[in-house]
Order: C-alpha cells, then sequence, then structure tokens
C-alpha cells in the first residue's frame, strides 16, 4: 500500500488498483491502457474544490512512479512527457511564486533602478523555444508593460539590431547549445544589451555566455518534439513577467496574486486534460488523412496555434500551419477548402472579450466562404459556441484566465499531435531530418 496525502493505491485482483480517500468512497482502475494512454483515470472525477483536484495531481505523479518502477511504458517517450507536465509545473511555481509575497528565486544581475528603466526587451530563440517566445511577449506586455519584439535567433544574430544599454535580450534555447542562438547572444553582448539565458542546461555555452541566468527545470527530454521543456521554459517566462511587473510597480499586488493563483491551479487543469484526451483521439481520427491543416488564435493564442502546427508537423508530417485568427483572413484563406481542417482556438478573457468576439467572427466569416472542416478548442462551459457552430467538432479546456489560456491550448495540441501520429504509425519520438539541437549555423 503506497500512502500519499490521504491517497491510497491497492493492487486487487485482475491487475486493478483501488483509489480512496479516508472516505473510503472507491473507485477500480485498470493498469493494461499504459502502453498508450493511461486512460484508468478516466473514471477519477475531479471535484471542483483544491483539495480534490490536489488528490488527482498526486494520484497522476504515483501512476508515472507506478509505470517506472513496473517496468511498464507509455508507448512513446512524448506522451510520457506531456504526462510529467503537471509535476513540472508543480515544481516551478513552487519555486518562484508565493501567492502572497513578492516573486523569489528571479535574479537579475542588474541594479534595480536599470530594472526601472528598460526600454525594451528583445527575445531572440528558434523553433519551439520561439513559439514560447511569442507567448511571452504578450504575457510580459500585459504585466511589465515593457514593449517585447521576438526574432528568429538565426536572423536576430547577422542584421544591424539596434541595441542599447538599456535593452534587455532573453536567449531561450531547451540544449543551450543551439548555434543561431549562440550567435544572436553574442551579437547582444557585443551591442551592449543586458542579456539573459533561459537554457535547460546549466552546463552549456548559452548559459555561461549571458549575465542573467534562469534553468527551464524540465529534466533531460528524449522526444525530440518539445513538450515539457516547452511549458517549463513559459512558466520561467510567467514569472520573468511578474517580477519585472513588481519591480517596476505595473502590476497591482491584487491582479499579481490572481495570476499567480491562475498559474498554481494550472496543474489541477492539465490534469482535468489528460484524463479527458478520449475526445482528442476522435478529433485525431477525423483529420488524420489530411495533407494540409490551418490553426487559428488570437492574442497569445496566436503563438499557440503556431507552436500547435509545429507539433504536428514535426510528428505526423502533415503540413499545418499556425495564424493569427483576423490575419488569415488577409489572403490566406485562399489556400482553403472542404478538404482542409481548420481549428479555431476560442476562449474567453474574463476582463476584456475582444478577442472572443472577433475569433467568433473571423471563424464563421471563413465558415460561411469555405466551409472548412472546423474543429474549436473553447473553454468547457462555453454553449454559446456550439449553438454557433453546430457542425463543427470542440475539444474543451477548463476555465482559465485568458492569459495562462495558452498553457492549455498548447498541450491540448501537443495531445492531439501525438495521438495522430500514433494513428499514422509515425515514429513520434524521433520524426525524420531532425535532431534535438541544431548545433551549426
Amino acid at each position: 500500500m503506497n500512502k500519499k496525502k490521504n491517497v491510497f493505491i491497492t493492487k486487487t485482483s485482475q491487475s486493478k488498483f483501488t483509489f480512496r480517500k479516508k472516505s473510503k468512497k472507491k473507485t477500480n482502475f485498470a493498469d493494461n491502457y499504459c502502453m498508450s494512454t493511461p486512460n484508468f483515470t478516466q473514471n477519477i472525477k475531479a471535484k471542483k474544490n483544491t483539495a480534490g483536484f490536489r488528490i488527482v495531481n498526486v494520484l497522476s505523479k504515483l501512476i508515472l512512479k507506478f509505470f517506472r518502477k513496473s517496468g511498464k511504458k507509455f508507448k512513446f517517450s512524448m506522451y510520457e512527457e506531456i504526462w510529467e507536465q503537471p509535476e513540472i509545473i508543480k515544481e516551478l511555481a513552487d519555486r518562484y511564486l508565493p501567492v502572497n509575497k513578492p516573486v523569489q528565486n528571479v535574479c537579475l544581475e542588474m541594479p534595480a533602478q536599470e530594472i526601472k528603466n528598460l526600454s525594451k526587451i528583445y527575445i531572440t530563440a528558434s523553433g519551439s523555444s520561439r513559439n514560447v517566445g511569442n507567448i511571452a511577449k504578450y504575457v510580459i506586455e500585459a504585466i511589465a508593460k515593457i514593449p517585447v519584439e521576438v526574432d528568429f535567433a538565426s536572423e536576430f544574430a547577422h542584421r544591424d539590431t539596434i541595441l542599447t544599454g538599456n535593452d534587455f535580450v532573453i536567449a531561450i534555447s531547451q540544449s543551450g547549445k543551439t548555434a543561431d542562438t549562440f550567435a544572436a547572444l553574442e551579437s547582444a553582448k557585443h551591442k551592449g544589451a543586458h542579456t539573459l539565458a533561459l537554457t535547460n542546461n546549466t552546463d552549456s555555452k548559452i548559459h555561461n555566455l549571458a549575465e542573467s541566468k534562469m534553468t527551464v527545470g524540465a529534466g533531460i527530454e528524449k522526444s525530440i518534439a518539445a513538450t515539457k521543456s516547452f511549458t517549463a521554459q513559459l512558466l520561467n517566462l510567467y514569472a520573468l513577467a511578474l517580477f519585472l511587473g513588481e519591480q517596476r510597480k505595473t502590476i497591482t499586488a491584487q491582479r499579481a496574486k490572481e495570476v499567480k493563483l491562475e498559474l498554481h491551479n494550472l496543474i489541477y487543469k492539465i490534469e482535468k486534460l489528460l484524463r479527458n484526451d478520449k475526445n482528442i483521439e476522435k478529433i485525431a481520427n477525423k483529420i488524420k488523412e489530411s495533407k494540409n491543416l490551418v490553426i487559428l488564435g488570437r492574442g497569445a493564442n496566436f503563438a499557440a496555434a503556431q507552436e500547435g502546427a509545429l507539433k504536428i508537423k514535426e510528428t505526423s508530417y502533415i503540413d499545418a500551419n499556425g495564424y493569427p485568427t483576423g490575419e488569415f483572413l488577409h489572403g490566406h484563406m485562399a489556400v482553403l477548402d472542404e478538404n482542409i481542417p481548420v481549428i479555431s482556438i476560442i476562449v474567453h478573457n474574463k476582463a476584456n472579450d475582444i478577442n472572443y468576439n472577433l475569433a467568433v467572427k473571423n471563424t464563421e466569416e471563413i465558415k460561411y466562404k469555405l466551409n472548412p472542416g472546423l474543429i474549436i478548442i473553447k473553454n468547457q462551459k462555453d454553449k454559446q459556441i456550439e449553438t454557433l457552430f453546430s457542425s463543427a467538432g470542440f475539444i474543451n479546456i477548463p476555465e482559465c484566465d485568458e492569459i495562462v489560456s495558452p498553457m492549455l491550448t498548447v498541450i491540448t495540441l501537443q495531445i492531439l499531435a501525438v495521438k495522430i501520429a500514433d494513428l499514422l504509425g509515425r515514429d513520434v519520438d524521433h520524426p525524420r531530418g531532425l535532431s534535438k539541437a541544431v548545433t551549426a549555423e
């Protein structure tokens, strides 16, 4: 019997396990699906209180521990790494984000006055790390009120970028060895900007070159397609945005507390996504034979759309492309026909629903003009969308503040990518022609 925070998992007959709390209410679940998806957690319904959610989170950790001890394996490392994300996010939120206190453990090698005087932030990265940067742009601008420009590392390194001592360049690299990103960081240092490296490897040349450093904290990632390193990088940048906002007094204490709570609560909401992946698998079955795929999003979810498209492209070899929903109407829409599915991310913002309303309007126009197969990623409680787009397929994400919604939409698209690739018989962990780090320009 394993005991952890009032959660008991005991082995019974027919290779089943029993989950129970002190209430002695029991739910049996079989362990015979771990070669693909641990869907035996389907029967455990997370309660709406924090304690109930915490139980499910602990259970997820114990499931992973059980797999490893028993010698059983997930079918793909990529899927195991998707399942590791709640615990990684929990550890990072605990490291950086005490709810009722200022951000901790973010150390920038610059005086407080220089932080207040920052005039612009540049984020330079490649691949998935650049998509992290594009989400972080929206978060940093909203919280710290500093303009942010995101650039391809390969371009930033060799163009005549105008930098000053009041500029802050953030270089993101999962491996810490990406050649383009190292060249971009060298260029920024040479021009006198303050630099920060965000890497998953403290013994790397990018980590060692920058003045300030943040460690991703995702652990070793075996699959070439980034999953847990993506969300860990993003959580680090949420923490940095909150740190800058608090230092520069551009965010109220109440709003900072709200965002921190949202980030802490992500772990329970991600658990919910993982336990309810059967609907995502149905969507994967519908679109697996498509040669092309379009993913749309507004605001920070534009970058989530780009990351989802990259994951599907990497693992399934489907020509998937992510666009801002409004921009797609300007010429790009001509590529559509009834055989090209469109995934539209439409999520609420508690404070201001302008992006939601525009995403609905834009998606209606696309449907009216070209009638593609439509899939909508939406908030679970949003029934209006189901009425407006009655013929569409739907993927629900838990309710959340729009500022953290890209975390949930990206993980949803990660799951979709691995499901499609599995159905197509692809080598999910080792896509053709790709390597974990690009170490030459």
